[in-house]
């Protein structure tokens, strides 16, 4: 058997990036052979997931979405959790990027519907692009399920503001959410 270089490169560069796994005790000319080696989407689905986190937290929302949605694409069994979507959903707004970040929104309430922080999320969002009734509707089963007073308080608020059509959001009400 011969082993080709630009396999082998190919091999080695899969490697190095985490998306192939081989056992240590195999040799080139078995991995070659290829089923001895296996490509490991999961690790590097779950490898994309924590650099987007990492970035919608640090403001680099368009470029967390990009790595959300490749994370999502190599993960055949959805596995990229509702928990996950909110962080991309409520960074995202907080930094000033809801339309790119309403998919998340959404894929996270059909992940979690009854989850009230997720809904509080989209509400946020939501508000951010002038779907102020979508927002009100989710603060409002924030309002009507939560057991922490003062933030029941100021989602209650905020409906009223909604309602009167003036956006409660302004840049130091999202500045206080990023300690929410």
């Amino acid at each position: 058997m011969t082993v080709k270089f630009g396999t082998v490169l190919a091999s080695s560069c899969l490697l190095w990036l985490g998306v192939m796994e081989v056992h240590p005790a195999a040799t080139a000319m078995e991995v070659h052979g290829v089923p001895q080696m296996r490509l490991s989407r999961r690790r590097r689905a779950s490898e994309l997931l924590e650099e987007g986190e990492r970035r919608v937290m640090r403001g680099e929302v368009l470029e967390a979405v990009s790595l959300y949605n490749e994370a999502d694409a190599l993960n055949l069994h959805g596995e990229v959790g509702a928990q996950s979507w909110n962080l991309l959903c409520w960074y995202g707004s907080l930094w000033g990027e809801p339309e790119a970040v309403l998919e998340a929104c959404e894929r996270a309430v059909e992940l979690a519907p009854d989850n009230i922080e997720i809904r509080d999320s989209r509400g946020l969002a939501r508000a951010l692009v002038g779907d102020f009734e979508g927002a009100i509707a989710d603060f409002q089963v924030f309002v009507e399920e939560t057991d922490h007073e003062v933030r029941r308080f100021q989602r209650q608020n905020w409906i009223e503001m909604l309602q009167a059509d003036e956006n409660p959001f302004t840049p130091s009400v999202l500045r206080m959410l990023f300690i929410d």
